[in-house]
């Protein structure tokens, strides 16, 4: 058996949900210590860490409340926040450990690509680190699933005209709560007047946005909409335990536009819904250019990788340049195996 590096990170972790949860899991099980925990004021706080990840047993790390704790002499490395998808909402959390002086990898979807998604969070954030000295990027299982896997597709190509990224993801496997948020069983007049206004805060527009500007491109414009996802026919949902009618909503499927001032377009159709029996996870992006290139990438568990994905980036957000390092100026995700 090969030997383990010595590699041993200081982790500091802002929201105790699923995905904080089995950072949790994942840590312990690698030895690398976990020095604070936060989360929003609830029946967490006050809980040791390893009861509530389920470990059975105490790891002697108290949940705190994130807006009453103190944060000075913080003696972490980094800190991994698995909170909420924009880059507003998880703006006070960043400035505390920023101004400890701590590193920040967020799992939130628009600190992917912070200057495109908010430039002016963006600005105050790269500022707040640099003078800190250290660094803020985002990752989790966007990083190889959905943005690094539609660069490394384009790898090969000499000319591009044009990228297609079509996925289809079981939201409910981060808990069935997402069903009724994304229009689970509603007709398609009812899902209509329900989401008039839109729902998924444009974060869906990332990974093409990503990959086209890390290819070089300049993006001129993009354009947003979404639609229910409804079969003809009724099918087993597994997770339900029951069968959805045909003529009802699965979930939602996100469509994104993206133009370039050199006029190579990026399109995305993501579906975001429950799955029907024997339906796999699946990424996929399709380059029509010369060559023209494939790539699919299905995801078997993919509540473990969103978490496992957060860890593996922890060794270049430690590495890294002070500001903003976007998940695109890092190498390819590595395994964290032997570390």
């Amino acid at each position: 058996m090969l030997k383990k590096s010595a590699f041993s990170p200081r982790l500091a972790i802002h929201g105790i949900g699923f995905v904080g949860q089995e950072l949790i899991r994942l840590a312990t099980s690698k030895g690398w210590p976990i020095v604070a925990a936060y989360n929003r004021a609830g029946d967490k706080v006050g809980q040791d860490i390893g009861r509530i990840a389920g470990l059975n047993r105490d790891l002697g790390v108290t949940v705190q409340d994130s807006d009453a704790a103190d944060y000075t002499g913080l003696s972490a490395d980094i800190a991994l926040i698995a909170a909420h998808d924009l880059l507003e909402e998880n703006w006070p959390a960043y400035e505390r450990f920023l101004r400890a002086g701590i590193n920040v990898l967020c799992h939130g979807s628009q600190s992917y690509n912070p200057q495109w998604s908010d430039p002016e969070i963006a600005a105050r954030i790269d500022a707040l680190a640099r003078a800190n000295g250290v660094t803020f990027s985002g990752g989790g299982i966007w990083d190889s699933t959905r943005i690094w896997s539609g660069i490394i597709a384009a790898g090969p190509c000499v000319e591009i005209e044009s990228l297609l990224h079509r996925t289809q993801t079981e939201v409910a496997r981060q808990g069935v709560y997402w069903l009724d948020r994304l229009g689970v069983g509603l007709t398609a007049e009812a899902y209509k007047k329900k989401y008039a206004a839109g729902v998924g805060d444009g974060v869906f527009a990332i990974p093409s946005v990503s990959v086209l500007q890390k290819l070089g491109y300049t993006v001129t414009e993009v354009i947003q909409s979404q639609e229910p996802v409804i079969w003809d026919e009724e099918h087993f949902c597994p997770v339900l335990g029951k069968s959805i009618p045909a003529g009802l909503a699965w979930g939602t499927r996100f469509l994104v536009d993206v133009a370039t001032e050199e006029g190579v377009t990026a399109r995305s159709e993501i579906e975001a819904r429950a799955f029907r029996e024997g339906e796999v996870e699946e990424m996929r992006w399709t380059i029509k250019g010369m060559p023209g290139m494939d790539i699919r990438v299905v995801r078997e568990n993919s509540g473990v990788a969103s978490a496992s994905s957060l860890l593996n980036r922890i060794p270049d957000i430690i590495a890294a340049e002070p500001g903003i390092v976007e998940t695109t100026k890092h190498a390819p995700l590595k395994s964290s195996a032997l570390l």
